[in-house]
Parts: structure tokens; C-alpha cells; sequence
């Protein structure tokens, strides 16, 4: 397994991603796979927060006009 430190440059997944992955793919052992779900989780996690802002601002929506 490479260590964080080979590669300084590569960007990780916050640790609460790669937890959360960690604990959905307890039985896979490829860390490629389990740091692919850890960035599919930010993802879904900002798009998550982008609708959550984009309701507050959609006058149809009961947001601002």
C-alpha cells in the first residue's frame, strides 16, 4: 500500500468521507475503491448543500425574491 507521503501533491478525501467508506465497504479490501466512494460521498455531500442554498434563493420555492 503507498504511503500518503510518496505522493504530497495527490489530494485526499476528508477523513469523514474516507471514514464513511470505510464502514460501507467493510468487506472490500481495494483502497482505490473505498477512496472513490469517499469522493462520491463530498460530492453528494456538496451538491447536497448547493440545493439546500438554491431553496432559500428560488422565489417559487418560497425563497427570496
Amino acid at each position: 500500500m503507498a504511503s500518503p507521503d510518496e505522493h504530497p501533491n495527490v489530494q485526499r478525501p476528508p477523513d469523514w468521507a474516507v471514514d464513511q467508506a470505510a464502514d460501507e465497504l467493510y468487506d472490500v479490501e481495494d483502497p482505490a475503491a473505498a477512496e472513490e466512494r469517499a469522493w462520491q460521498l463530498v460530492h453528494d455531500a456538496e451538491e447536497r448543500e448547493e440545493e439546500r442554498h438554491d431553496e432559500y434563493d428560488d422565489p417559487d420555492q418560497g425563497g427570496e425574491a
